[in-house]
C-alpha cells in the first residue's frame, strides 16, 4: 500500500510539475491552436477512458516522470533564468517525444486525462494501479490485462 500512495504523491506532484513543461513545449508544436483548445476543454467532455488508454497513459507517464527526474535538478542549478528556459523547453519537447513515442495516446489525450484524475479521485486511483503495473513490468511495458486464474 506504501507503493500506492508514493505513486499518487508522486503522480500529484508531476502532474502539477508537468503542466507547465508540457504545455509550453505544446504551444511551440506545429498544431498548437488545436492541441490548447483540446486540452483547455473541460474533463467532463473527455471521452471513456478504456483501460488501455490508461494503461497507455501509465507508460508514458512513467517517462515523462523520468524526464521530470532528470531535468528538475539541472533547472534548478541553472545559472540564470535563460538557461532555466531553455532547460525548461528542452525538457517540454523531451516530454512530449516520449508521450508521443508511446503506443495509444497522443498529448492531447495525455494532457486530457491528466485533467480528468485531477477532477477525478476514482480515476486517479485507476490511474495509480496502472502506474504501479507498468513500473513493475521488466520492460517498462504496459502489463497485459490479467485473465482470472483457472479454478483448481
Amino acid at each position: 500500500m506504501r507503493l500506492n500512495r508514493t505513486l499518487l504523491t508522486g503522480f500529484s506532484a508531476a502532474l502539477i510539475g508537468l503542466s507547465g513543461a508540457m504545455g509550453a513545449a505544446i504551444a511551440q508544436d506545429a498544431t498548437a491552436p488545436a492541441a490548447n483548445a483540446e486540452t483547455q476543454a473541460p474533463a467532463a467532455a473527455a471521452p471513456n477512458l478504456d483501460e488501455q488508454k490508461l494503461r497507455s497513459f501509465a507508460v508514458a507517464f512513467l517517462e515523462v516522470s523520468e524526464l521530470t527526474q532528470e531535468y528538475q535538478p539541472q533547472i534548478a542549478a541553472a545559472g540564470s533564468v535563460e538557461d532555466q528556459q531553455k532547460l525548461q523547453q528542452e525538457a517540454g519537447q523531451k516530454m512530449v517525444e516520449a508521450v508521443n513515442s508511446s503506443d495509444g495516446i497522443t498529448v492531447e489525450e495525455y494532457n486530457m486525462i491528466i485533467q480528468a484524475a485531477q477532477a477525478d479521485p476514482e480515476l486517479a486511483q485507476r490511474i495509480n494501479t496502472h502506474i504501479t503495473d507498468a513500473a513493475a513490468a521488466p520492460d517498462g511495458a504496459p502489463a497485459p490485462a490479467q485473465a482470472p486464474a483457472p479454478a483448481e
